[in-house]
């Protein structure tokens, strides 16, 4: 396999071939990574891959292709082949980007300051005003922080000969340094011996240096950090999610945070507290729909103002995608002499701005050799790069007088070959262009390279266009040394006292409200499954008792889109297919694989607070139903059975691995609010009249319940409605009972921050009414007062029913909308 790749030929010596000098030896960095991958065998790496890339799917691990058919759940794409750096050239390379970054922040400063880089005319006005990307709001109102930039990505492509040069430049919110470290752990994972005797530069002391440095932005103790998300439907949000995790930050949305008095606070479940530092991964114009961008749904009305205060720190700083226009790059060799009196060292691709009369002339005259791109991409955002060769002559003629009309909207890029690494496939190895995203870091003090980098591979053989949006992948990147440097670890100084803590950070109202969601929907795909489960097992052997009460059982999925007939006796076939389609057809908002869909969704949301493992149920569970229509009839059951196993699982991880902090108090509310829903539905079935025929029932909802061995063991085969009733209602020894719901659920309640008192009282009202009903008397006809006993019953089942959504409703409104919320109240 690996003889057939050594012996690629360089294509007519126009490509540099990152794998070998002369397409039959490796380069000396190669040489012990590709003798240690020859001597594992082709199906051993198939199956490691395979591996890893069952770990992705389950991780949830994603980027979102907009218009792709599988939308915000495309998996990741990565590669089992990594690009290896030699260490020595690496060092030259981080030379070359700390220079850039160090240029970048001198030229922002000048811009939003005393622009004498303007008045000096080392840089044309019009790249500067004509750009979308100047916030007008904070020129010559620098905020009050040490530096615009936090985070610089800069694009690197080989040329021909081996040098490094800088494509494209990411200023802003800079995306990708999630997606390397994910990466490096796929890879890592899946080769370990390789990757132990290459001698790889690791990636987690960059991470811990990031971490420090966005506490030192606050300047104050015990800062509040947040990240601020754009959310679940940006193409990025997996990198969002797992950053705030790895980092131990608060992930929010816009909606999350609030202006007051000039600084910036969380709205949380225990009221609002201030943020001090703000990483955000949202576009400038975005960030402040008061002062930037007024139809913005995704910043914080105030944001700037507070910023210019100096009340919060943002990284990267507002204003920082000014220079992210390529159009700069012609002029930064005469910036860099200007402002840090050195020469470029690390060029970046020949380009042009258009803007230049002379420029644009040469431009429209070499066209077949250039690729032309939008100046300022905030204003065309539907350009897409054109390739002077590929034109025709009508789409050049087109593109020519659109140089002439509107000249400061484009620039021109020489037209680059990229170098070419192996690339696995389903098991064959080919050979790809790539570009390499790396990432330099101000840490205060100075500035860190992260040693390696995300690298995007093109999609095709030929191609020059490495978008991962337009189908490309990526791949790991080992800057290999002659041995790994040591990584900074965590230290604690003996004199620094140190605060022991019993919990985390606070909770944010969305994220509460998700967990809370998530207990919802996890607790109602169990009992539809259960009900399912002894619903479909018995429908084809009913006779015509069984099936009435089947159609009894029906009534507990609480649907409102029914396929059975409105009237008469349903027969097996329409039982049959109405419990199929509350299986699969997503179309029914109550079907068991659409509430699996929302488990993954808002379990997507709050993907930072939960553990890997649960993020893996999570994954499993919205496919533990996948029916293929040759399936058989018993096989559908066997789906129910092992997605059961795996909500047991996820209830079991919920009590034995959480701690018991304000998330599963949330959590936890969802799970007990939702058993009691479904509960007082199959207790309502229970009292109303049960003829001979309707006994059946009874053994169904012991079933369902999962109570059936309980029941045996006190009451061996004899079934009584009114000890089932006991068993389901008033036993508070079994987990599944009405009276254990109720009981937990105001013990949560009193738990809560802020605690509803009123709400806390009516479920304890309501459990002491429900306690004070005497089924003894309701057994026997005979006995006095069985009438009464029966109306107290009816009734208190009725009220519970309604105070249940009421439940939840002030709960919404307290902690995740913040409005008033109106007492409860049950009985006399």
């Amino acid at each position: 396999m690996l003889t057939d790749l050594l012996q690629l030929p360089l294509r007519d010596g126009i490509v540099y071939d990152e794998l070998s000098a002369d397409g039959a030896a490796p380069r000396p960095h190669w040489k012990a990574f590709v003798d240690a991958l020859q001597q594992m065998p082709a199906a051993e790496l198939a199956n490691r891959w395979a591996r890893a890339e069952r770990r992705i799917h389950e991780n949830g691990v994603t980027y979102n292709m907009y218009g792709a058919p599988e939308g915000a759940n495309r998996p990741w794409r990565t590669d089992l082949l990594p690009l290896l750096i030699d260490g020595c050239e690496w060092g030259s390379i981080e030379t070359g980007l700390i220079q850039y970054s160090r240029l970048f922040e001198l030229i922002l400063q000048d811009l939003y300051g005393p622009q004498k880089l303007l008045t000096g005319r080392l840089l044309p006005p019009e790249l500067v005003f004509a750009n979308p990307a100047f916030l007008r709001p904070i020129a010559g109102r620098q905020a009050a922080q040490h530096s615009f930039l936090h985070l610089i990505a800069l694009d690197l492509a080989r040329s021909p000969n081996g040098q490094w040069w800088v494509v494209a430049h990411r200023t802003q919110a800079p995306s990708g340094a999630g997606y390397a470290l994910e990466n490096r752990m796929i890879v890592a994972d899946a080769l370990p011996e390789l990757f132990s005797s290459t001698h790889v530069e690791r990636l987690d002391g960059f991470f811990r240096e990031q971490r420090q440095a966005l506490a030192n932005l606050a300047r104050r103790d015990d800062a509040h950090i947040v990240l601020l998300t754009p959310g679940p439907l940006n193409e990025t949000y997996f990198e969002h999610a797992y950053l705030a995790r790895y980092l131990g930050i608060t992930l929010v949305e816009g909606s999350d945070l609030t202006v007051r008095d000039r600084f910036v606070y969380m709205k949380t479940v225990e009221g609002l507290k201030r943020v001090d530092v703000i990483l955000r991964r949202v576009d400038d114009s975005f960030c402040d729909p008061l002062e930037l961008r007024a139809d913005s749904l995704l910043g914080v009305s105030g944001l700037v103002d507070a910023a210019l205060a100096g009340n919060v720190k943002l990284a990267n700083a507002l204003g920082s995608g000014l220079i992210e226009t390529a159009g700069v790059l012609p002029f930064l060799p005469d910036l860099c002499r200007h402002l840090l009196q050195q020469d470029l060292q690390l060029p970046s691709v020949a380009t042009w701005w258009c803007g230049q009369d002379k420029e644009r002339g040469w431009v429209i005259e070499h066209l077949n050799d250039l690729v032309v791109k939008p100046a300022f991409p905030a204003r065309m955002t539907h350009m897409e790069p054109a390739f002077g060769a590929e034109l025709s002559s009508s789409e050049r003629a087109q593109l020519v007088a659109q140089l002439n009309s509107h000249p400061f909207d484009f620039v021109a890029q020489e037209s680059v070959a990229l170098s070419k690494a192996p690339v696995w496939d389903r098991g064959h190895i080919y050979t790809r262009g790539l570009m390499l995203r790396a990432f330099v870091m101000n840490t205060g003090s100075g500035w860190q390279v992260l040693p390696g980098g995300l690298v995007r591979v093109a999609a095709a053989e030929d191609g020059n266009v490495v978008s991962i949006q337009r189908g490309g992948h990526s791949k790991d990147a080992w800057i290999v040394s002659s041995m790994s440097r040591e990584q900074p670890g965590i230290t604690l100084s003996t004199d620094q006292a140190l605060e022991l803590r019993r919990s985390g950070r606070d909770l944010p109202s969305r994220a509460a409200d998700n967990l809370f969601w998530l207990g919802r929907y996890i607790e109602r795909a169990e009992n539809i499954t259960r009900l399912l489960r002894t619903s479909l097992s018995r429908v084809r052997r009913a006779d015509r008792a069984e099936l009435h009460c089947l159609a009894r059982l029906h009534r507990c999925f609480g649907t409102s889109h029914s396929t059975l007939p409105e009237v008469g006796q349903p027969d097996a076939v329409a039982l049959e297919n109405e419990f199929v389609s509350l299986m699969t057809d997503q179309n029914r908002s109550e079907s068991l694989q659409s509430v699996l869909d929302e488990v993954r969704r808002v379990g997507g949301n709050v993907r930072e607070r939960l553990s890997a493992d649960m993020t893996r149920l999570i994954g499993q569970l919205s496919e533990a139903i996948a029916v293929e229509e040759y399936m058989l009839f018993a096989e559908r059951t066997a789906l129910l059975s092992g997605c059961l196993e795996l909500l047991s699982a996820f209830s079991g991880m919920e009590r034995e691995n959480l701690t018991r902090g304000t998330g599963w108090l949330f959590l936890s509310l969802g799970r007990r609010l939702e058993r009691a829903f479904y509960t007082v539905r199959y207790l309502q079935e229970i009292r109303k009249p049960l003829n001979p025929e309707d006994w059946p029932l009874l053994e169904q909802l012991l079933e369902v319940a999962d109570s059936s061995i309980t029941y045996r063991l006190r009451y061996y085969t004899s079934l009584h409605a009114i000890a089932v009733l006991d068993l389901l209602m008033l036993d508070e020894s079994n987990p599944r009972s009405l009276d254990f719901q109720l009981s937990h659920l105001a013990d949560l309640y009193r738990k809560l921050p802020r605690t509803l008192e009123d709400d806390a009282r009516a479920i304890e009202s309501a459990l002491a009414r429900m306690r004070s009903i005497d089924l003894g008397r309701i057994e026997s006809a005979s006995v006095e007062g069985c009438e009464a006993q029966e109306a107290r019953l009816s009734q208190i089942l009725d009220e519970i029913k309604h105070l249940l959504p009421s439940c939840s409703d002030n709960l919404s409104r307290t902690y995740f909308s913040h409005v008033r919320t109106w007492p409860i109240s049950i009985g006399e």
